[in-house]
């Protein structure tokens, strides 16, 4: 069996799944893990016969990708913002718009950062640390701390953040009832839980039979609940003149500005997505 025909065989069992288009991508990213090739090695070496340990795994890892296993799970990391993220079922996998989120901040701070004396970021929810992790690659001299409510999690973004060579503060805390003793920062960051229950039906499978319910969902009679929350938390920790950048339900785009601008927030910026979605805020104190 080569490299092509179990790439055939992959897009062949996964369309019916995924799409053509997505099963295409989810095989080249278990060929390229597996065979440890990259995309210029590939076609030079697609007819070349796999391993018996190769075929094996290919196999196995279909066989779950094919009952809703995300593959990012299964090969156990993820590539964001241009670096490698461990990722396994305590976290959720992160997406590309919130490396749109991250790229926000950057281009603000690589402006900015000169004005502030020892700058200072926190992410909420932290995850995986994909968001404070690739922030503090691009911006070393950055200081920077995560929130995280789940041990799980944190280990995670603990793992991530040596595997990418960053200091990052970590601390295990529940947003909606913070106990931890504190500072101020410049920067705050977070990516929340925003799905309505409502929306769970329109959701893929493979989201909701194996990412963190903990990271998604909230209460369809308060959907801000996390939003309400981080608003309250930065008005206590926030400086004075400094952003706050949320990733944010397509949905409820308008409310949540409503929401920033009762707290006090002002230069409120709804932003769009590469779809032309509302997907995420910034807000200065």
């Amino acid at each position: 069996m080569t490299i092509a025909s179990i790439e055939k065989i992959f897009i062949e069992d996964l369309t019916g799944l995924y799409g053509p288009e997505e099963a295409g991508s989810i095989a080249w990213l278990v060929i390229g893990f597996v065979c440890k090739i990259n995309r210029t090695q590939y076609l030079n070496n697609k007819n070349d016969d796999l391993s018996g340990r190769e075929v094996t795994t290919f196999h196995r890892i279909l066989s779950d990708l094919k009952k809703g296993v995300p593959v990012q799970y299964l090969l156990g990391e993820t590539e964001f913002y241009g670096s490698i993220f461990k990722v396994n079922s305590s976290v959720l996998i992160p997406r590309p718009e919130t490396e749109e989120l991250v790229d926000w901040v950057l281009k603000d701070l690589k402006i900015r950062i000169a004005e502030l004396q020892e700058p200072t970021l926190l992410d909420i929810g932290t995850g995986s640390g994909c968001i404070p992790i690739s922030i503090k690659k691009y911006l070393p001299n950055l200081g920077v701390a995560a929130l995280e409510v789940s041990n799980d999690a944190l280990e995670v973004a603990k793992e991530n953040a040596k595997l990418n060579h960053t200091d990052i503060h970590f601390t295990l805390d529940d947003i909606l009832n913070p106990t931890a003793d504190w500072q101020t920062f410049s920067v705050i960051t977070s990516n929340p839980p925003y799905v309505t229950l409502a929306e769970k039906n329109h959701m893929h499978v493979n989201v909701l039979e194996h990412e963190p319910h903990l990271a998604l969902f909230v209460p369809e009679d308060d959907p801000l609940v996390f939003y309400e929350a981080i608003a309250r938390f930065a008005s206590q920790h926030l400086e004075k003149g400094g952003f706050i950048y949320l990733e944010i339900n397509e949905n409820l785009g308008q409310e949540t500005v409503s929401l920033l601008s009762r707290k006090g927030f002002r230069n409120i910026q709804l932003r769009q997505d590469l779809r032309d979605r509302d997907r995420m805020i910034r807000a200065q104190m």
